[in-house]
């Protein structure tokens, strides 16, 4: 029987017990030393059974790598035999025979893949994996010195025999369940399956760049940090061909352009409503829900809402609720005697928690606890469920029903976006105050505002009414004085920025006014060249919601007017003056055509002139100049710092977490300024400010500043 071998291994059965013969110690001693070592190995001990010792020898084989062709199986010879002078002679012909070439093809090394049944090669029909597996019924073979014949070796001066030492390992089954598996289209699966996931994985990280934010800024609503423009309209534009010298609607409508390039988001419009001798006393209003005929008519109105709307800019109107509006009730409310349950609410208004508590505290170390009873038995008894609903339904009705809430309810339908609620003052300590404040915002929804005077919250005693103003309203304005110097303007800031707005973030934010229907001119009060600008440039720069009063962005003057002094309340509107500032010849009036109040003059020469545009689009597109502040720990900070306020000068900064700090300097006296502020900053770059400056470094080693000049400087991070 002929088993296939690979090229230099030879099968050779060895006996259980080998003698002590010079022809064995020859074998031994041929042995590689690394091979004798290897067969003391622990993990092939211990032996096998001795019963099962002979049969495992004789049915085994050993490989030896030895070249020529594979011995033929002889039965193993006794050691007895070997012993005997015949039975060395078998043994070593056996050796000799492995001398002659291996003609079979080569086969691999491992006993595993030899058959000890059949003496064939094993099945080459199935996978590697198959024919591994099927041959692990193989006995593993080692030689080991035989410990019993140490002591007969000793004495006849040779080495221990060898004895063969087997491990079985049982055969598993032939059929494997995953050798039926179709691999090929598991492999193709797998793959495709993992690039799918890699694509998506690669198409999602693309999606979340491409449509990540490039800034991360705060919201805000279209209203917080905006540019309002503040218009007298009698004095902006008169369209009219024949010319009565008044300003009208068409003429707002035919300046919306350079408005819009101005930086304008919020129009703001006064006076609109029907008066007897307007514009002269544009105050003594007849109503709040028509529209005066000196500026056009409805459809006028109507057009130039929705020429603002279609520039994406907003309309607000002023409504100046004193002295026409003699109190929040109806008049036929106001005109009736109040009632029992009226009465009774406000005795039980006018006994507080708070006083009851005082009178509480102040009688009880003195008397016993019949002292509390009797001052909670001071407050009023409830009232009754149908009394409660009839107290509701009054203030429900002279809520709806009174004057205001008609007004806004009118001009809402024609496309007004907000009210200026002038003389609010006056109404806070009115009952219907807090439940008309509701009505009022909850009629005008979240993206319409309302907008009272700083003196309306001062007015407040109340706790519910002022904070009624601090919930409804959505801006509150506050006059700056400029005409005082720079210490006033510094103190007039800081307690409003340290003040009650700016305790919490849904509070109102500050629209600054520098100029309005109620104050003189900025170009007329301070005594510098033409430092309006420098004047709205600061008002531009402060945390909140500017105004620009029309006009004041070129810098025009009151009027001065010998034939007019018996009208001091008007001279601060005169007609505005347009010559080439929109890049047309068109004036406030047609040529020939007198106005109602002398034109104002040409403005003053200034290096500032195009600087509040340049202003507003920087105010838009920076976060730490229109945001109104900055969350820390909890607490809302302004972030606006007036640094330097001395000699005319004002050094304001505005900053923003991980963003450039900017500061605006300005210099409203009448000298030039030189000045070492190296101790605040080092240097920046100038981004608005005159042509000469623009773009180019500064240094706050030595800067000098002109009177009338302001410029905003970009700090270097």
């Amino acid at each position: 029987m002929n088993i296939q071998k690979s090229e230099g291994l030879l099968s050779v059965v060895l006996p259980t017990e080998l003698a002590s013969s010079p022809s064995s110690r020859q074998l031994i001693i041929n042995q590689d030393q690394q091979d004798e070592e290897a067969s003391d190995c622990p993990l092939l001990t211990p032996s096998p059974p001795t019963t099962q010792a002979n049969n495992a020898l004789e049915s085994g084989a050993i490989f030896v790598s030895l070249e020529g062709n594979p011995v033929e199986s002889i039965p193993p010879p006794t050691l007895e035999n070997i012993n005997k002078e015949d039975g060395l002679n078998e043994f070593m012909s056996i050796v000799n025979s492995s001398s002659r070439t291996l003609n079979d093809e080569p086969s691999s090394r491992d006993p595993m893949v030899e058959s000890t049944t059949s003496g064939s090669s094993s099945d080459t029909n199935g996978p590697v994996c198959a024919q591994l597996l099927t041959q692990l019924n193989t006995a593993y073979q080692h030689l080991a010195p035989d410990a019993q014949a140490l002591f007969y070796n000793q004495e006849n001066g040779g080495k221990p025999p060898l004895v063969g030492i087997q491990l079985m390992v049982p055969k598993p089954s032939k059929d494997y369940r995953f050798m039926k598996w179709n691999w090929p289209l598991i492999r193709k699966t797998c793959f495709w399956s993992l690039m799918s996931v890699l694509a998506g994985c690669t198409a999602l990280v693309i999606g979340v760049i491409a449509t990540m934010p490039r800034k991360c800024d705060p919201p805000v609503q279209w209203w917080q940090g905006s540019v309002f423009y503040e218009i007298f309209p009698a004095s902006f534009q008169d369209s009219s061909k024949a010319g009565d010298g008044i300003g009208d609607l068409r003429g707002i409508t035919m300046r919306l352009d350079y408005l819009k390039k101005l930086g304008v988001r919020g129009i703001r419009l006064n006076s609109i409503f029907p008066a007897a001798h307007y514009p002269e006393y544009y105050s003594n209003i007849d109503n709040l829900t028509d529209l005066n005929k000196e500026l056009g008519t409805l459809d006028d109105f109507a057009t130039l809402v929705r020429e603002i709307h279609r520039r994406n800019m907003s309309l607000l109107l002023d409504l100046p609720l004193y002295p026409f509006i003699k109190t929040l009730y109806n008049e036929s409310t106001s005109s009736e005697k109040p009632n029992k349950t009226d009465k009774a609410v406000r005795e039980r208004r006018d006994v507080t928690d708070d006083s009851v508590l005082e009178e509480v505290v102040l009688t009880t170390p003195s008397t016993s606890l019949q002292a509390i009873r009797e001052a909670l038995s001071s407050i009023p008894p409830p009232l009754d469920e149908p009394e409660q609903q009839l107290l509701i339904s009054n203030h429900v009705n002279a809520v709806s029903d009174n004057l205001v809430t008609t007004a806004i309810k009118i001009w809402l339908e024609r496309g007004v976006d907000g009210f200026y609620l002038k003389g609010l003052e006056h109404y806070v300590e009115e009952e219907l105050f807090v439940s008309s404040l509701k009505h009022w915002k909850y009629i005008l929804g979240s993206e319409r505002i309302l907008i009272c005077h700083m003196d309306a919250l001062n007015a407040a005693k109340s706790i519910a009414a002022r904070n009624s103003i601090l919930m409804r309203m959505d801006l509150v304005d506050v006059t700056l004085r400029v005409a005082n110097g720079t210490m006033e303007i510094k103190r007039q800031v800081e307690e409003v920025t340290k003040g009650l707005l700016f305790e919490k973030p849904g509070y109102p934010w500050i629209h600054w006014s520098i100029g309005g229907v109620d104050s003189k001119r900025i170009a007329s009060t301070i005594n510098v060249k033409n430092a309006t600008m420098a004047a709205t440039l600061l008002g531009m720069m402060l945390p909140g919601t500017p105004s620009i009063f029309y006009g004041d962005e070129i810098g025009i003057m009151d009027c001065e007017c010998e034939d007019h002094k018996d009208l001091p309340h008007v001279h601060n509107l005169p007609p505005m003056y347009w010559e080439k500032i929109d890049g047309s010849d068109v004036k406030f009036a047609s040529i020939g055509v007198t106005a109602w109040l002398p034109e104002a003059t040409k403005p003053l020469e200034t290096s500032l002139y195009g600087t509040i545009t340049e202003m507003a689009k920087l105010r838009s597109e920076t976060t730490p100049i229109y945001v109104k502040a900055v969350l820390k720990e909890n607490q809302v900070l302004a972030n606006c710092d007036i640094r330097y306020a001395d000699d005319e000068m004002i050094v304001i900064e505005r900053w923003y977490p991980r963003r450039n700090s900017y500061v605006f300097l300005a210099n409203l006296g009448n000298s030039t300024q030189t000045k070492d502020l190296s101790f605040l900053y080092y240097g920046g770059q100038v981004v608005v400010g005159p042509s000469y400056r623009l773009n180019k470094d500064v240094y706050f080693k030595q800067l000098i500043i002109p009177p009338g000049e302001a410029i905003v400087i970009k700090l270097d991070k």
